[in-house]
């Protein structure tokens, strides 16, 4: 199954090329994910973007979801595509300057982040909503979500910055030819352990584990309001019912969209844990046996980015709100 390519370059070097059909269907897939996420976050944009739906906080929050995972999409997700059908000595993006390792790793790590924490405040404003009557009239207003977007998107960018200064070094007395660039990506000239999995640990908390946790909490609040209202609703009698048909209706649209932000919280854990496990644990186990490593690590990527492609499923929490 390996078509296994050998070069033979200067000052004794050799060059070892591994191809595979799983590699070959992954970097397919990344195209696929590409195409199939941006016309999807885009088409989410624009509904969004809507009037009517902008008098709600959490769409604002959607919409910036959908900006976030637009932007992943271009980063790790299109190096896979790249570095197994495209380039023809399996470089990665970032192996191309120190330019494009940098603003390629920190385009990563931030719409990753920032994709998870706006996410996040998609599942604790709809808790507040349904716990506080009155949340959406005071911190909760809509002229209020942009503030803490913005705030949120500053604490993200700033504490990733490090990577426009830090990451990455050009080796000394070193002549690219063919596979290599001379330039090294995700460490440091005096640590190689910068990046993978020092700084990954850090991304690992801020990406999965605390919006994690705190969409959680935040579900497992909505799941008991809900309960307990599905209760209460069971005991009205018929006429009640039948005077409160147009407020029902609505109660029944704001579980619906209850259910599918809920399944897109879990969606988002179940997608994008595995990947982090990998980097954090697994990484640099991996790191001579190349055929092993590449398959596991686009296999984890197309599950993760997956995630970041589905925000069709947004378009259908829109349609429940009209």
């Amino acid at each position: 199954m390996w078509n296994r390519t050998e070069f033979s370059v200067p000052i004794d070097e050799s060059i070892i090329l591994y191809r595979h059909p799983i590699l070959y269907g992954a970097a397919i897939y990344a195209l696929l994910l590409i195409i199939i996420g941006t016309i999807g976050n885009v088409l989410t944009i624009v509904v969004l973007l809507r009037p009517n739906l902008q008098r709600y906080t959490t769409m604002r929050y959607l919409i910036a979801v959908a900006v976030a995972d637009l932007c992943s999409l271009y980063s790790w997700n299109l190096n896979l595509f790249y570095k197994h059908l495209i380039n023809h000595y399996q470089n990665d993006l970032e192996d191309g300057s120190m330019i494009a390792c940098r603003i390629v790793s920190f385009i990563a790590f931030v719409s990753l982040q920032l994709s998870s924490w706006y996410l996040t405040l998609v599942s604790v404003d709809r808790c507040l909503n349904i716990y506080f009557l009155l949340w959406h009239r005071q911190i909760g207003r809509t002229s209020y979500s942009i503030y803490i977007i913005f705030s949120v998107t500053t604490a993200i960018i700033f504490l990733n910055l490090h990577l426009l200064f830090l990451n990455g070094y050009q080796q000394s007395n070193c002549i690219p030819f063919e596979k290599r660039t001379c330039f090294i990506c995700y460490a440091r000239l005096e640590d190689r352990f910068y990046i993978f999995p020092k700084w990954e640990k850090i991304h690992l908390v801020v990406y999965n584990f605390i919006p994690f946790t705190i969409m959680f909490i935040s579900t497992c609040f909505i799941i008991r309001r809900s309960a307990s209202s599905a209760n209460a609703q069971r005991r009205l009698t018929i006429d009640m019912r039948k005077d409160s048909l147009q407020c029902s209706s609505r109660r029944r649209k704001q579980r619906q969209l209850t259910r599918i932000l809920l399944s897109v919280t879990f969606l988002f854990v179940f997608l994008t844990t595995p990947i982090m496990i990998y980097n954090v644990f697994f990484r640099n186990r991996l790191r001579n046996r190349k055929p092993l490593k590449y398959i596991v690590q686009a296999l984890l990527l197309c599950t993760q980015y997956t995630s970041h492609a589905v925000s069709l499923l947004e378009l259908f929490i829109c349609d429940q709100n009209k």
